[in-house]
């Protein structure tokens, strides 16, 4: 037999020391935590700032570079931040007055006519602060402690010996005694976990943006229910103390007739808005297109929004119609739910993963999820029908609202939540 070649021998050498090396090498050993909450938007911030300031410590995770977040946010939205929402954040007053603005009632209108007249709307007391997105989420960047691994994604999670594992993508795996999945409409740790979503599409689009007008808002939101989808406006804060001539808007047309609008030259796309709401702000005219955005329409609810040491909470576990304005409102009450949940449990020296804790957590939102994803659909499906009796008859019990003492109160109830 010949002999073997150094080369050969070599390489083998070195294969088998390789070999050697793994078979010593061991697994990392993993970061163990009570609680891991995955995903630093608007949601996941606002558990964190939550639990935080009742003395958790929090483990965060998210895709983006922890710097990533400290920059400035390309979301031109507004969200009408309810009064308990308000308080949940524990949002400082004089952060509201600069960056906020204060709703002093809503007008409301079916759309029968071509234009809105606040003599024949439902007018509803409110109190809610419009905030955009953007400023919002600086705030709660600024106002929570932002440690855990940052750009890092989850790729997998599972239970073992009594905690949630999940697998990142660096290899290096986090435990915790409960994971809170706030990882939005597309979680990984919804889908890991086999929860079944149930999604609807409205076939609507929604364009956003910031619109200016001839007439001081005075703090007034409107809503008009139209053929097609809804048109509503917030009133943004004034610039340098004025009198607030500038306001959101969220236009929902069908998906088919909405594709064109954006191609629209500026002036024509104003008047297409003009003839949607009318003169109750005088004439309108439209900022730069960088300050519009547009999304398709869908919403989303879960057979269940737990699983083993694992909650769900914001659009990880459900998203609704925009038009009644409460899809963020409706995820800070999940975060509130759950932090009374762990502070029940850390107040009895319970694990703050127990099942029947976090069952209880599910059967707090339950109700509160289901009865808000009904209402946007029915009146989303109402009002969007062609004119015929259904919609008229829908027209006037809405009229007959600002009649009837106890219903009305009981919406503006609502919309204080």
């Amino acid at each position: 037999m010949p002999p073997r070649s150094r080369t050969s021998t070599g390489k083998a050498a070195k294969a088998e020391s390789a070999a050697k090396g793994l078979r010593l090498r061991k697994p990392k050993a993993p970061d163990i935590h009570d609680i891991v909450v995955v995903g630093a938007g608007l949601a996941g911030l606002a558990q964190a700032r939550m639990l935080q300031q009742r003395g958790f410590t929090i483990h965060l995770i998210d895709p983006r570079e922890r710097d990533s977040l400290r920059a400035p946010s390309a979301d031109r939205r507004a969200t009408a931040l309810t009064p308990a929402s308000v308080q949940l954040l524990d949002l400082p007053v004089d952060w509201l007055a600069a960056k906020g603005q204060r709703i002093e009632s809503i007008v409301v209108d079916a759309g029968l006519a071509p234009a809105l007249s606040e003599d024949e709307a439902l007018r509803l007391s409110s109190g809610a602060w419009v905030v955009g997105n953007a400023d919002l989420y600086a705030f709660l960047v600024e106002h929570t402690v932002l440690d855990g691994r940052f750009g890092q994604a989850v790729t997998g999670s599972r239970v073992e010996a009594g905690r949630r594992r999940l697998t990142m993508a660096s290899g290096d795996p986090v435990e915790a005694r409960v994971v809170v999945a706030a990882d939005g409409r597309n979680s990984i740790l919804r889908r890991e976990d086999g929860i079944q979503r149930q999604q609807q599409d409205f076939r609507q689009i929604a364009l956003t943006g910031v619109i200016r007008h001839e007439d001081p808002h005075a703090g007034r939101a409107f809503q008009r229910f139209l053929h097609g989808g809804t048109f509503a406006l917030l009133p943004l804060p004034a610039d340098d103390g004025g009198e607030g001539h500038a306001s959101s808007v969220i236009w929902v047309e069908p998906s088919a007739s909405a594709k064109g609008l954006f191609a629209l030259e500026p002036s024509i796309l104003t008047e297409r808005m003009q003839s949607r709401f009318g003169d109750a702000l005088g004439r309108l005219s439209k900022t730069d297109n960088e300050d519009w955005g547009q999304f398709p329409l869908l919403a989303h609810s879960c057979d269940r929004i737990i699983g083993e040491r694992l909650a769900l909470i914001g659009e990880a576990a459900h998203s609704i119609h925009p038009l009644a304005g409460q899809g963020l409102n409706l995820s800070i009450r999940d975060a509130a739910a759950l932090t009374d949940t762990l502070m029940e449990q850390r107040h009895y020296g319970l694990d703050p993963g127990d099942a029947q804790a976090l069952e209880r957590y599910q059967r707090a939102r339950r109700a509160e999820t289901a009865r808000m994803t009904g209402l946007t659909i029915g009146l989303n499906s109402l009002f969007s029908r062609p004119g015929g009796p259904l919609r008229a008859a829908a027209a006037v019990g809405l009229r007959a609202l600002d009649q009837m003492g106890p219903i009305k109160a009981l919406l503006e109830r609502e919309a204080r939540r």
